[in-house]
């Protein structure tokens, strides 16, 4: 989008960009008007539309890819489900000194069925772990004591262990870098013919890639990705959604080294998932490791997808409309996409389905879906392009944006005040069309809030209703919007106190003076 709230020191144009929701508090009423009319000072503006609509990109695309990375759930631990039938059975386990030993004592026995139940009831035990088992995982044996099941020769106490290393890497950092030394063991068995030991070994290492940098390169470092691609193949559904798991974890961060990713020919398999009628159960998770593929600051791994006509392919899982758990992933691609060129945002909008659908998300009771899709919509209005502007007027945006923006939670709010900013910021004949009488009291609101990125939101919109809209002084003084840009005199951000001051000096200064004069007059 066209907003971002960049450095706006010496005047420069105002950017927005979201942030938490804001916390608002009662404006105290400002002194009358003419009092501070004479305060004002002017100021010599410069602006760069095309510098800051550049910042604006690499600041958001900065501040949305880690809010993403916060809202994923990037581990998943495997419950033992037969632990947990009997009603009364806790969530919770309280395992003395005297437990641990006993746990010990059986994943040692010679009795095989002895060791397999002692596996199990680690499993469970590491789902949520009381710190005497954390001691056994990080100071004791317990990691040789697995890795002698994993380079066993017996199929189930292999998958056992496994199950065990994929509770222990969903754990903190601790308790992955002891089970380091089991990556090795799970790339085997990654190309072994156990079904359920490839499922629960890519696991495993879909719980190791989101640890952190340091353990997606030692996976990579020995050979995780082709093994895992291949995977790709399965025509398992539960190794399928493992593999995208994994993938999408290994694909996160700034150096995800993607062009292993398309050199080892994830495209075609993310095509065939998605052009099929089958194993829809996977298409969710394929959409999931695209949110990374196209969140890369490198624009290349996107349009190798594009060139491979990825968008029809996704255009047609957004109907019907849902917002189940294909919903979010397949919104956040869209809008990485629409991040890039005004190329990528037209290739969307040539999709009869597309803004129909963005239509019907935007309007949608799922919290989450639809913030994401206003963020889809605030990188589509970003296009330069007036084509896209005009088929966003008629398609019928316009009304249901004014009215989020003046009528929802904050925060959502915000996110459709940025569409509506950057359809303004087009020019007067986009700005005019906007339900001013609406729109203003809703952005004199953001202007009275202590939220910055409000406040902003607020003067961005009221410079362009002053300096594109007819009469958008007289709406301004009609609506108490002097009161609320002197309100902005308290802030101490002086930024936002000097462009208060700039639009007060510049479209009021003269009743100021006028104003003054009337009252020396009068004495």
């Amino acid at each position: 989008m066209d907003f971002t709230n960049a450095n706006c020191n010496n005047g420069e144009i105002f950017m927005f960009q979201s942030s938490s929701p804001p916390k608002l508090v009662q404006p105290t009423p400002p002194p009358p008007s003419v009092i501070h009319k004479a305060k004002y000072k002017r100021n010599s503006i410069s602006k760069n539309p095309e510098e800051a609509r550049q910042k604006r990109i690499e600041l958001d695309a900065q501040v949305r890819r880690k809010h993403r990375e916060q809202l994923i759930t990037a581990k998943r631990i495997k419950h033992n489900l037969d632990a947990y039938k009997d009603d009364d059975a806790e969530s919770e386990f309280d395992l003395t000194h005297h437990d641990i030993e006993k746990l010990k004592s059986g994943l040692n026995d010679s009795n095989r069925d002895s060791r397999l139940s002692s596996l199990k009831d680690l499993s469970t035990y590491l789902a949520d772990p009381p710190d005497t088992l954390k001691h056994f995982v990080i100071n004791d044996n317990c990691i040789d004591i697995l890795i002698k099941f994993l380079s066993g020769a017996d199929p189930e106490e292999q998958l056992q262990a496994t199950w065990c290393i994929t509770n222990i890497v969903a754990g903190p950092k601790e308790f992955c870098q002891k089970a380091f030394i089991a990556i090795p063991h799970l790339i085997t068995f990654l190309r072994g013919g156990n079904i359920s030991l490839q499922d629960q070994a890519t696991w495993a290492i879909g719980n190791l890639a989101a640890e952190g940098p340091e353990c997606r390169d030692l996976l990579r470092s020995n050979g995780v990705l082709i093994p895992l691609i291949e995977l790709l193949n399965s025509k398992n559904v539960s190794i399928a959604q493992t593999t995208c798991f994994a993938l999408s974890n290994l694909a996160r961060g700034p150096n995800a080294k993607l062009d292993e990713f398309f050199s080892a020919g994830i495209t075609q398999h993310l095509l065939f998932y998605l052009g099929t009628d089958e194993m829809n159960e996977v298409v969710s998770e394929i959409a999931w490791v695209l949110t990374y593929l196209t969140s890369s600051e490198d624009d290349k791994y996107t349009q190798i997808l594009l060139k491979e006509g990825i968008v029809p392919l996704l255009v047609k899982h957004l109907r019907p409309f849902n917002h189940g758990p294909l919903a979010l992933p397949l919104i956040r691609t869209f809008g990485n996409i629409a991040s890039g060129p005004d190329e990528n945002t037209d290739i969307l909008i040539q999709q009869p389905d597309f803004l129909p659908a963005m239509l019907e998300y935007i309007q949608s009771d799922c919290r989450s879906v639809k913030k994401e899709s206003l963020w889809v919509m605030s990188n589509i209005t970003a296009s330069r392009r007036p084509e896209v502007l005009i088929k966003v007027f008629n398609a019928g945006f316009i009304p249901i944006l004014s009215s989020i923006a003046t009528h929802t939670n904050f925060d959502i709010r915000k996110e459709a005040a940025y569409s509506l900013l950057n359809i303004a910021s087009h020019g007067e004949e986009y700005m005019r069309p906007l339900p001013h009488q609406d729109l203003l009291p809703g952005f004199l609101v953001f202007i009275r809030s202590q939220d910055i990125d409000l406040i902003r939101l607020g003067l961005g919109y009221v410079e362009l209703l002053l300096t594109q809209v007819q009469n958008g002084q007289q709406l301004l003084e009609q609506m108490q919007g002097i009161e609320a840009l002197e309100s902005v005199r308290s802030q101490e951000d002086p930024s936002l106190r000097d462009t208060s001051t700039r639009l007060m000096d510049k479209y009021f200064g003269e009743d100021f003076n006028t104003n003054i004069n009337e009252i020396q007059s009068t004495e």
